[in-house]
């Protein structure tokens, strides 16, 4: 038996099988390892790929905090922010309302604002409010009364003007040509100035009213 055992062919099968073992298990470890590593390099391109949509800071008039009932302060606009916007494009806040700035069309693409009780009442007059260019617009962007001049079209508010009474400051900015679009005077005159009655109507039911507008263009 010994002999057997100690026999060189005998040791030789012994260390190939052994050999022969180890081998597979290392290239089974081998694979494994590889396959995950694809696995996941393969995932991270993926999300690697992924675009990512930046959000643009908002130039906010205050601190952005929720609005209060009987709170009559300058943070009225930031109210709206947490229910989030139709776009993220040239965002700016006002006193009273966020405008989305269409530097294509100079004009608003949307305007959001909040009415209530508060915000509908107060000393302000329109009558101590012009029409005027929005500074904050480049000069190749912005809108002027010139363009308006002449064309049959009225400089219809987004953001109404009686909808902030509360602040005389918050109603001229509603004056700013950026919160204009060209609307035509038979339906400025009547069906918007309508409109804007009715949902200053709806805080009569309602706390807060939030009032998302923008322009609809249709050819001609």
């Amino acid at each position: 038996m010994h002999r057997i055992f100690s026999s060189r062919w005998v040791l030789s099968g012994l260390s190939l099988t052994a050999g022969i073992g180890i081998g597979a298990t290392l290239t089974a470890a081998s694979d494994d390892l590889l396959n995950k590593s694809r696995d996941t390099s393969h995932s991270r391109g993926l999300l690697d790929r992924v675009p990512v949509i930046p959000i643009p800071s908002v130039d906010a008039a205050s601190e952005i905090s929720a609005y209060q009932p009987g709170q009559v302060a300058v943070n009225k606009s930031t109210a709206v922010m947490k229910y989030g916007f139709p776009s993220l494009s040239n965002v700016k806040s006002r006193e009273s309302y966020v405008t989305s700035y269409d530097p294509r069309n100079r004009t608003a693409a949307w305007v959001i604002e909040q009415l209530n009780a508060e915000t509908l009442t107060g000393t302000s007059d329109r009558k101590f409010c012009d029409f005027k260019e929005d500074d904050s617009v480049h000069v190749y962007h912005r809108s002027s009364n010139a363009d308006y001049r002449g064309s049959g079209f009225d400089r219809g508010h987004l953001a109404a003007a009686a909808n902030h009474k509360w602040s005389q400051k918050a109603m001229d900015e509603t004056f700013y040509l950026s919160n204009v679009s060209p609307q035509n005077p038979h339906l400025n005159q009547n069906a918007w100035n309508n409109l804007e009655k009715y949902c200053r109507s709806l805080t009569k039911h309602y706390q807060n009213v939030f009032v998302c507008t923008g322009p609809l263009y249709l050819p001609r």
